[in-house]
């Protein structure tokens, strides 16, 4: 009976141990991914209220030559 109640005491305290220790470590890993968030943000705002950007994708031309291939003309065949 004493070393069942000896293991519940040490495992209740490896519980209580390990649940503040992960407490403290979630606590700190979300204040970094905060200060990380809140530096791209103020990397990507770093423009005067105001100002109107507007980002487009360059237009790209066709890939195929309009030389390059052949019209192939077809029929459609009854059976």
């Amino acid at each position: 009976m004493v070393g069942i109640a000896r293991f519940l005491l040490i495992l209740f305290i490896i519980f209580f141990i390990v649940r503040i220790f992960t407490r403290y470590v979630f606590r700190s890993y979300v204040k970094n991914m905060k200060r990380n968030f809140e530096n791209q943000q103020n990397k990507n705002n770093n423009k005067k209220e105001g100002d109107v950007t507007i980002n487009t994708k360059p237009k790209t031309g066709k890939k195929i030559d309009k030389d390059e291939g052949d019209y192939v003309d077809f029929e459609e065949i009854k059976e």
